[in-house]
């Protein structure tokens, strides 16, 4: 396996990549995914002479898309390669408040999801029931609008308005909200206006240390309310910063 000398400044992850069915060499660059329903929640190559907004780093393992494949907006697929972040920008791990939740405002039987005001494009976000009927569940959003989303599978539960959740942010998502102690994310259901950006999506269950979240393994997760200790981080940078103002 061929990999790009590390860069000791700047921090390595290991991040979804889509490279719409075509191979991405050794080295490329690569850009925050911008279409929704597609490339959300992922990362792309970077390239041409036009301005190329939000590049994230260089890949630091070649794409062979007959052998890797690559992640899917679908949620069956979901590939990573190792990225250098492009500056040495500090990343935090911040866990989610799991007592700011967003509460249904119909039933969710099928894979359509209607919760009012819920925010646009964010597809490739995951859910995870906190309260109320069919808690201790996960799902993940294939697509989204303003107001509804589509759910890769149906709740094994079926949720009512009684059903409270937490919304995970898709990877590389821009906004975000802070409890009112400025210590975790917050949930609900309009997009936040802190500009950050989320690089990784981490679930700790019973203490294990995390695992990085993935459609194809953590999309449809059963029980977790009995976990002995249950916890969703996001690994985020702030944007909007006093040397670095994107206002």
């Amino acid at each position: 396996m061929n990999v790009l000398k590390k860069d000791s400044r700047n921090p390595i992850y290991r991040l979804p990549i889509y490279g719409a069915a075509a191979d991405i060499k050794l080295g490329a660059f690569l850009k925050r995914g911008p279409t929704p329903a597609t490339d959300n929640g992922m990362l792309i190559k970077a390239s041409g002479a036009s301005a190329i907004p939000d590049v994230i780093g260089r890949i630091g393992e070649g794409l062979d898309y007959s052998v890797d494949g690559e992640t899917l907006i679908a949620g069956t697929a979901f590939v990573t390669k190792l990225v250098t972040l492009a500056q040495p920008f500090n990343v935090f791990r911040v866990e989610y408040d799991l007592t700011s939740l967003i509460t249904c405002t119909q039933a969710v039987s099928t894979t359509t999801m209607t919760v009012s005001s819920l925010e646009d494009n964010i597809d490739a976000h995951f859910q995870y029931v906190m309260g109320g009927t069919g808690i201790g569940q996960t799902n993940y959003a294939v697509a989204s609008a303003s107001g509804a989303c589509t759910l890769k599978a149906a709740y094994g539960t079926a949720l009512d308005t009684s059903s409270t959740f937490i919304k995970i942010l898709p990877r590389f998502h821009q906004l975000l909200s802070l409890n009112s102690d400025g210590t975790k994310i917050a949930s609900q259901a309009a997009a936040g206006a802190i500009k950050g950006i989320v690089i990784d999506t981490i679930i700790e269950r019973n203490s294990d240390g995390g695992r990085q979240m993935d459609p194809t393994k953590h999309a449809a997760l059963t029980g977790l309310n009995g976990a002995r200790s249950l916890r969703f981080y996001a690994d985020i940078t702030i944007r909007d910063t006093i040397p670095y103002s994107v206002d």
